[in-house]
């Protein structure tokens, strides 16, 4: 008895252990290699906070994961006009004022990975995802591109590629 119990519980971890998972992860944009991962799932967000160069406020942006991996941008938000930010509605996107707030919405935007080049002095850039950030400055250089992108991997490939970056150091 306890050798078929034994056997169904190694089985069902085998078959979980082999399921495929949803990853977000930041790629190094020079070295192509996986600097931060954790799993996630269709319909979840994320966003990249930063503080603005010129404006020196806060930015937002919230991006969706589709099913398909690709990665949609949902809005931006910030107080402050500067320059490379929205300067009003463009190609469908929608505007709302609230609060002292500028909120651009109804993007048509997809990408199959999101770049970012982090900031050098004041940026800050950083992933905050399940009310958990990380400054993109911890696991990358100021200065440096990273991508955000989604993949499919099973929960044994993430876990032996994972054992690296548990190595270097703890994030979220």
């Amino acid at each position: 008895m306890k050798t078929k119990i034994s056997f169904y519980l190694f089985a069902a971890f085998l078959i979980i252990m082999f399921l495929p998972v949803y990853v977000l992860e930041v790629i190094d944009g020079q070295e192509n290699r996986v600097l931060y991962q954790t799993i996630t799932k269709p319909l979840d967000q994320f966003s990249i906070q930063w503080i603005h160069s010129v404006s020196k406020q806060p930015v937002t942006e919230t991006y969706q994961i589709h099913e398909d991996l690709h990665i949609g941008i949902l809005e931006m938000i910030f107080n402050e006009n500067g320059p490379n930010l929205p300067a009003g509605p463009e190609g469908g996107t929608k505007w709302e004022i609230k609060d002292g707030y500028f909120r651009v919405y109804n993007y048509d935007l997809v990408f199959d990975r999101v770049p970012v080049r982090i900031g050098q002095v004041i940026a800050n850039h950083t992933l905050i995802y399940k009310q958990k950030e990380l400054p993109l400055k911890d696991i990358s250089r100021p200065g440096g591109l990273v991508y955000i992108q989604i993949r499919k991997a099973t929960i044994i490939k993430m876990i032996i590629g994972g054992i690296g970056l548990w190595r270097k150091a703890t994030f979220m």
